[in-house]
């Protein structure tokens, strides 16, 4: 975690911006600028003619190759949907880009700031795996697009960070630790209660959810893990102890009585110590 301080929620826009924060926005933009050139294309293409005027609309290739829809994804291991999906919006409601790069450049900058460059593209990523994979769970054959999941756990962990910075939502100030409750009682209600309107409510919880347990578990699961590495090079130089000093009286053996009169176990043993050997010394030169 990088140094600590306080957020400033004024109007300077220069101070919300980190090199990561940009990149992930004109990614977004791009992406959408794409999506609309193979609308526009795609829409030509699907013209017929019940009558002068008249169309049919499909769903155009470059949207079906990479929102998230589970019997590609997974059916036909189209894996990268898994984080393709986060970067397309719906291009009949444009507020759905704004308002997702709007809480990006309002929470992630400062979040950022707080995980390290690297954590927070962790965050940002899993968490929409994690919101694909509970939607996929949950509404198997639904397709969904849009960064809502991860901008949900950014907001999640901004919230834990910053529990009372105020914001103002529209006109109201509220502090950030309500204003995710409200996020997620709201997501919860419409999961249980679902009106439509083509909200992907349940990817939304699982971005919610998701934040909050990489902010709180991630440093202890970072912790095992560290464990278990160290746990596994002390057992590795147990081991190459061990046959070390095993091969050191094998040698000895040979050279007081010959190669030839090794044993066929003793033999396979020098072989295995000398396979083993060169993949430590690569494993060492990587």
């Amino acid at each position: 975690m990088s140094e600590w301080y306080t957020p400033e929620f004024g109007m300077s826009f220069g101070s919300k911006w980190t090199r990561v924060i940009k990149v992930l926005v004109i990614a977004n933009i791009g992406v959408f600028i794409l999506e609309l050139l193979f609308f526009t294309i795609n829409s030509r293409w699907v013209v017929t003619g019940l009558g002068e005027g008249s169309k049919i609309w499909t769903q155009d290739p470059f949207t079906r190759l990479f929102w998230f829809y589970p019997p590609d994804a997974i059916g036909n291991l189209w894996l990268w949907q898994f984080f393709s999906y986060t970067f397309l919006h719906s291009i009949y409601d444009p507020w759905h880009l704004i308002i997702n790069m709007f809480a990006l450049w309002m929470f992630g900058a400062d979040v950022e700031r707080v995980m390290g460059t690297k954590k927070f593209l962790t965050l940002y990523f899993t968490a929409g795996v994690f919101a694909a994979v509970l939607s996929a769970f949950i509404t198997p054959h639904t397709a969904i697009l849009g960064a809502s999941g991860s901008i949900f756990a950014v907001e999640v962990a901004f919230a834990m960070f910053f529990p009372n910075v105020t914001i103002i939502l529209f006109i109201f100030p509220i502090k950030a630790r309500h204003l995710v409750m409200l996020f997620a009682g709201l997501t919860a209600l419409n999961c249980l209660l679902p009106i439509g309107g083509g909200v992907a409510y349940y990817a939304h919880l699982g971005g919610l959810l998701y934040g909050f347990l990489f902010v709180k578990y991630e440093p202890k699961v970072l912790s095992l893990v560290s464990l278990w590495q160290a746990r596994q090079r002390e057992r590795e130089l147990r081991e190459g102890e061990e046959i070390r000093c095993k091969v050191d009286a094998l040698l000895d053996k040979v050279n007081r009585v010959g190669l030839e009169n090794l044993t066929e176990e003793e033999m396979e043993f020098l072989q295995k110590a000398s396979k083993k050997y060169r993949k430590w010394r690569m494993g060492k030169r990587v």
